[in-house]
């Protein structure tokens, strides 16, 4: 079996770990645990991931029928192929295209984020999006720019989350970030795909503190508070790395853009998954906005 495309650094990584298993198999792919990390091989239906493995449909079928969770997992470093189970079982990497996805830090203008606020907000509206947490977009936004009270104790916690990415204080974005990590359901919590699309606008913009970061990767490394997956893509989002279907409209969002070039990417986004595109817009948004709340306070 060929693959199609991988992410450039995972044959170093496989060659430092070459030894693991099949964590997980469903519909779009399976999971490979090798040493304390995960790797995906599937289609590129959640875009090219940043542990990714890409194979064609027709060949990850094949490859699905034929391994199941615990199987013994190899990496071949002369043949440049990942061995599952059975000998027939081999995805090689041999003539597969790698790739790697990039934000570019950017300073983002007061006038920049007005309109692309402006912008993200009219995709939102247009059709009303409800996230993980059962918070309606819309209604969340509005209360939000209206400086009206919050309607749960979620909402809550998302206004603490926004005014919180600069702060110093440990205890404080330790006891938040508790709450998100690993809240809701499904491979990735509702809560950490927030965590994910918020940093990525710190990835592209630079918005949250050193003591932030710090926490949250203390968090996610030992603090065994999400999913495994979950686990997986917050490690990559904390190194910057992120699939595709992410950096695009993240890049968009950061610099002078027009409608028709974000509305596109979006709608690609909060398609995907039941509610894991639209719960990383999400965290975009959430981004974005504590980026307006800061530049509102430099400029007093």
């Amino acid at each position: 079996m060929r693959a199609e495309g991988y992410e450039q650094h995972i044959p170093l990584l496989l060659s430092e770990q070459p030894e693991g298993c099949v964590h997980s198999v469903f519909q779009n792919g399976a999971n490979i645990r090798m040493g304390e990390r995960l790797f995906f091989i599937g289609t590129v239906k959640n875009g090219q991931l940043p542990f990714g493995i890409h194979l064609p449909q027709g060949e990850l079928q094949q490859l699905l029928e034929g391994i199941e969770q615990g199987d013994l997992a190899v990496w071949d470093q002369r043949e440049q192929a990942v061995l599952i189970g059975r000998p027939e079982n081999a995805v090689s990497l041999g003539e597969a295209i790698p790739y790697h996805w990039t934000l570019p830090r950017r300073e983002v203008s007061v006038s920049d984020l007005t309109d692309n606020l402006a912008l993200l907000a009219a995709v939102l509206l247009e059709t009303p999006v409800k996230t993980g947490l059962d918070v309606e977009i819309d209604e969340f936004l509005a209360a939000y720019l209206e400086d009206r009270a919050p309607s749960s104790w979620t909402e809550t916690q998302i206004r603490h989350l926004i005014a919180a990415v600069n702060s110093a204080d440990e205890t404080e974005v330790e006891e938040l970030l508790r709450f998100f990590l690993g809240r809701g359901q499904g491979l990735t919590p509702s809560g950490d795909d927030h965590l994910v699309g918020l940093l990525a606008i710190d990835t592209a913009a630079g918005l949250l503190s050193d003591e932030f970061r710090s926490v949250l990767r203390r968090l996610v490394t030992h603090g065994k508070l999400t999913t495994d997956i979950g686990r997986e893509y917050l490690l990559y989002a904390l190194d910057g790395q992120f699939s595709s279907t992410v950096v695009r409209p993240v890049s968009e969002l950061t610099r002078k853009t027009e409608i028709y070039k974000l509305k596109p990417l979006l709608t690609e986004l909060l398609e995907m998954g039941h509610s894991s595109g639209a719960d990383t817009v999400f965290g975009m948004l959430l981004g974005l906005l504590a980026l307006r709340r800061r530049q509102e306070w430099q400029k007093k």
